[in-house]
């Protein structure tokens, strides 16, 4: 099919050619001597039955069919690289999306776990709360997000979260002593996730004697390190604040409000080209088992 192209060398030649505005440039890149890259010009034209190259004295500027040429040519090459270069990616990489969140406190902290397992593994995270195109970002083998899960065909739901109240132990000790209750809460920016309202909740639940505060913020990291820093009652995902929990950093309390809490889905989405992958099936059945019995 593909018998009268000319071949993959002549157009390595001819695009660092056009791009560099010179055969001398170009025999330098290449590591080849000048005579070789006139000798690739000449029977790529020849070849073609083209003009590619106007000769100056010293360089050389693409002829409007040269110029079209170099365009493809450059494309083509590049596409080429990238495909050569995901193909020498180590079978036991794996690249993976997900929320910064979801990255800082859950995945980094229980890698550990993983890395056991699988010493010969290399997780590769991208944190991002921008939405990945799976299907045309290459650079990605799985992603896990955060929202509403709806059944899909490369979905798979992992948890649907449960919220609580968390503070640090002296927050707790203190709080029937002063009079206004602080909350951390989370205020999304993604207007398509469904927004709790807070303070018709905790209206309910604070002291009549006491005044309630609500303190937004748009990243659950951020309202961990409020949190710890003994600057209110967070509210947040279990699953995310388990390390902290385990620590002892905080506690859970006002344990009646959970059933009122609103959670979400954290689901994974992996592309058809990673699912066959065995990096990708071993790392998602761990990711399962490890949100089961963390």
């Amino acid at each position: 099919m593909f018998k009268h192209l000319p071949s993959l060398t002549s157009i390595k030649v001819f695009e660092a050619c056009a791009r560099l505005q010179s055969f001398k440039l170009a025999a330098e890149e290449l590591n080849v001597t000048s005579t070789a890259v006139s000798h690739q010009i000449r029977s790529l034209e020849e070849a073609l039955h083209l003009k590619l190259f106007v000769r100056h004295v010293r360089s050389v500027s693409t002829t409007k069919e040269g110029e079209l040429l170099a365009e493809t040519a450059s494309k083509v090459l590049c596409e080429l690289m990238h495909t050569v270069n995901t193909l020498k990616t180590l079978p036991n990489t794996l690249r993976i999306s997900t929320t910064n969140s979801f990255a800082a406190m859950w995945l980094v902290p229980n890698l550990s776990d993983f890395y056991q397992i699988n010493p010969q593994s290399d997780i590769q995270i991208r944190a991002d709360d921008a939405l990945n195109n799976v299907d045309t970002d290459k650079g990605i083998d799985m992603v896990i997000r955060y929202g509403k899960y709806t059944e899909q065909p490369e979905a798979e739901l992992l948890f649907h979260e449960s919220l609580g109240c968390f503070a640090t132990p002296r927050h707790w000790q203190d709080v029937s002593k002063v009079e206004c209750w602080t909350f951390l809460c989370v205020e999304w920016k993604n207007a398509k996730l469904n927004q709790q309202d807070y303070r018709h909740l905790l209206e309910d639940i604070v002291p009549a004697n006491k005044s309630l505060h609500i303190r937004y913020f748009n990243d659950e990291n951020q309202i961990l390190q409020a949190a710890l820093a003994g600057q209110g009652i967070a509210i947040l995902s279990q699953l995310l604040v388990k390390t902290p929990l385990t620590q002892g950093w905080l506690q859970q309390g006002l344990n009646d409000v959970s059933d009122s809490l609103i959670g979400l889905d954290y689901y994974c989405i992996i592309p058809a080209r990673s699912r066959e992958s065995h990096a990708v099936f071993n790392f998602l059945s761990w990711l399962k088992d490890r949100i089961v019995n963390s």
